[in-house]
């Protein structure tokens, strides 16, 4: 069964680390190959992988939007941009990556952006699973890099700028002409009550399902702290346990839906 997640939330909640295992999970649980994009101007989640980024989205569009990089004629710019895209993918044992790169620059994009979404969705038609890890905040919902995916994961920490973060970005995403499945909150770095009684409450009024929180980690603290990836963190980890449950739930969900179509 196909899935795609775009995962979302504030700075420093531990996206591009959950991203990571998410790929690991799906590769671990056989919905594979896994397609990993790196939507994140900081560009980490290849370290968290523990692979080398092949080129970046970023000088691609550059590339094709500039006068003496594009290749003249429509048909040509759609073809080399293509090429270009599949160029960029790193591979890797059960699951690909590709890295976005910087924001754009001062020239005019819209038309090369429009042919990048398009080469990114037919590129993700090969793979059974995709994960995009996006850039903090929410610039990427109206940039409409989270469009057609199966389900936006809200991810917050049991603090309030993390909540508040969550409430807007799941606002917004019902507010702007993007395809999502299902919008869902993950609470990342739990402790032992999850949320804490704070939260619960709140949780609930926003509109979106639950699935399980991911604990705090020491493992995966210290493993983030000293660069090292996510395939080091040992087969019985709590965190990356806890992730195999959420895929479990996420696929469960789909299928009375998929099956109804």
């Amino acid at each position: 069964m196909k899935i795609s997640l775009a995962i979302a939330g504030k700075g420093g909640t531990g996206k591009t680390t959950l991203s990571a295992m998410f790929v690991r999970a799906l590769r671990e649980t056989d919905v594979r190959p896994v397609l990993a994009v790196d939507a994140d101007p900081n560009s980490c989640l290849a370290e968290a992988l523990g692979v080398e980024p092949g080129r970046l989205l970023a000088d691609i569009r550059e590339q094709s939007s500039s006068p003496e990089g594009a290749p003249p004629g429509e048909i040509g710019r759609v073809r080399a941009v293509e090429d270009e895209v599949h160029r960029a993918i790193a591979e890797a044992e059960g699951f690909d990556l590709i890295t976005m790169g910087q924001p754009e620059g001062p020239r005019c994009y819209c038309y090369v952006n429009t042919l990048l979404r398009k080469s990114l969705k037919d590129v993700a038609k090969n793979y059974e699973s995709m994960v995009l890890d996006n850039e903090a905040g929410m610039e990427h919902l109206s940039r409409r890099t989270t469009d057609d995916v199966d389900f936006l994961i809200a991810v917050m920490n049991p603090t309030l700028p993390s909540f508040r973060a969550v409430r807007r970005i799941l606002a917004l995403a019902d507010n702007l002409p993007i395809n999502i499945g299902h919008r869902v909150v993950l609470v990342n770095r739990a402790g032992p009550d999850g949320a804490g009684p704070r939260f619960e409450g709140e949780l609930a009024k926003l509109g979106a399902a639950r699935v399980p929180d991911v604990p705090e980690d020491a493992e995966v603290e210290q493993a983030g702290a000293v660069g090292r990836d996510v395939f080091s963190l040992s087969e019985g980890n709590a965190a990356l346990a806890a992730v195999k449950n959420v895929i479990n739930s996420l696929r469960a969900a789909l299928s009375p839906a998929r099956e109804n179509r």
